[in-house]
């Protein structure tokens, strides 16, 4: 078999799979669609706290198991040595007076592995048994997760925790959330109503909505919800309450407010062709400065999630393994060219969580190492530049596969 025919084998079984799977990812808005879908014609079990779909639960988490929920106590934070290669940590301040140093949480120094949090050598230990979905660093060191228990039927569920992993705010039928470039905001959309809320860092509310828009990015004092054709996507002012309507699909925003992101599929007679696009929001008019779409213009379905510290890039996936991993996909803004994965096998990019370091030449992955690739058996944490030359961050574990669908031990925060 010659390369060419590799690369339409696995095309091919990648379109099958994409079209069936739910998984929970910032990677799978097809996915994540169909699941909320599903929630919200399944009959909640008691009130749910939920983390947002595209984090984390805590120690005496409320989810419907007993009362409603009050902070939870402090989860437990040890020291650990960290393993050659790990992810670097800021430097502290020496400790006075023989006090415990603890790092202050960023993107870069964060990530989750099974049920804890670690935070450069300090482990912050969540409830037994917790399944990280998806998780992001807030600017006070605080951050927001989404997880579930590894129990039978066990619902996702929101939350925002403070630096030391108390739970600040436990959000009610959390369906999807986007956070700030500067971590400040965090906007949610409910998973089984309407309901649209923005909040600080801290948990307090910033403001509130009723809006049948989803979450598309929030920054600074506005946030942008997205909508289709007929509704139009939503600027949204959090300190005045105006609003203005953008075109639709809106998925990101780039840090300045300049440029849009859309992301959005066209039916066709054999497949939903992903398409995407940038706006310029400056002018009134809204013109696409970029279109890629369909089979020839966008061959390796690129969907984009965020733009790049400096708004140099786009960040995202290409296609979807049937949920068993994702391909990363990083595009230039200016020309669409793609810098990071791609349609052909050579340049598949397998994993399940990543992010742009705000240097904008660093990628750190949740990356599935298996040889080959499907079905994935080995999951290892790595730091990789934009030519994807890269260094292992944390060493290779095992992945899960319950139910058939398989799950990293790693996940890269936002």
């Amino acid at each position: 078999m010659n390369t060419h025919d590799r690369e339409h084998e696995l095309q091919t079984l990648l379109r099958q799979e994409a079209d069936r799977v739910e998984v929970p990812g910032d990677f799978a808005p097809v996915a994540i669609a169909r699941r909320r879908r599903d929630q919200r014609t399944r009959a909640l079990v008691g009130a749910t706290v939920a983390v947002a779909a595209i984090a984390i639960a805590v120690p005496t988490v409320w989810s419907g198991r007993g009362n409603a929920p009050v902070p939870a106590v402090p989860s437990t934070t040890t020291s650990v040595p960290s393993p050659t290669g790990s992810v670097s940590t800021p430097p502290t301040s020496p400790p006075r007076s023989g006090a415990p140093v603890r790092a202050v949480a960023t993107r870069s120094n964060t990530y989750a592995v099974d049920d804890t949090i670690r935070v450069g050598d300090t482990v912050i230990r969540l409830e037994k048994g917790t399944v990280v979905e998806s998780f992001a660093v807030l600017g006070n060191g605080g951050f927001v997760l989404m997880s579930r228990l590894s129990t039978p039927n066990a619902q996702t569920e929101l939350e925002i925790l403070s630096p030391t992993g108390k739970t600040v705010r436990a959000v009610r039928d959390g369906g999807s959330y986007v956070v700030s470039p500067d971590g400040s905001r965090v906007l949610v959309k409910s998973g089984t109503s309407n309901a649209v809320a923005v909040y600080a860092a801290d948990g307090s509310v910033v403001a509130q909505r009723q809006d049948q828009r989803e979450a598309g990015a929030v920054v600074g004092d506005v946030a942008y919800l997205n909508g289709d054709e007929t509704q139009g996507s939503l600027e949204w002012n959090l300190t005045t309450g105006a609003t203005r309507r953008l075109p639709a699909h809106i998925v990101a925003v780039s840090a300045d407010r300049s440029r849009a992101a859309l992301s959005w599929n066209v039916a066709s007679d054999t497949f939903e062709d992903f398409c995407w696009a940038v706006v310029d929001l400056s002018r009134p008019d809204f013109p696409k400065t970029i279109e890629r779409c369909g089979q020839k213009g966008n061959p390796s379905m690129f969907q984009p999630t965020a733009f790049s510290s400096r708004g140099t890039y786009l960040v995202g996936s290409h296609y979807v393994d049937g949920g068993f991993w994702f391909s990363a996909g990083v595009v230039r803004v200016s020309d669409g060219a793609v810098v990071v994965g791609g349609g052909d096998a050579a340049r598949l990019v397998s994993g399940w969580s990543w992010h742009l370091e705000a240097d904008e030449s660093t990628v750190v992955i949740s990356r599935n190492t298996s040889t080959p690739v499907s079905p994935a058996t080995q999951n290892t944490l790595q730091r990789c530049s934009l030519s994807m030359q890269c260094q292992q961050a944390q060493p290779p574990l095992p992945v899960k596969d319950p139910n058939g669908f398989t799950e990293p031990r790693y996940v890269v925060p936002r």
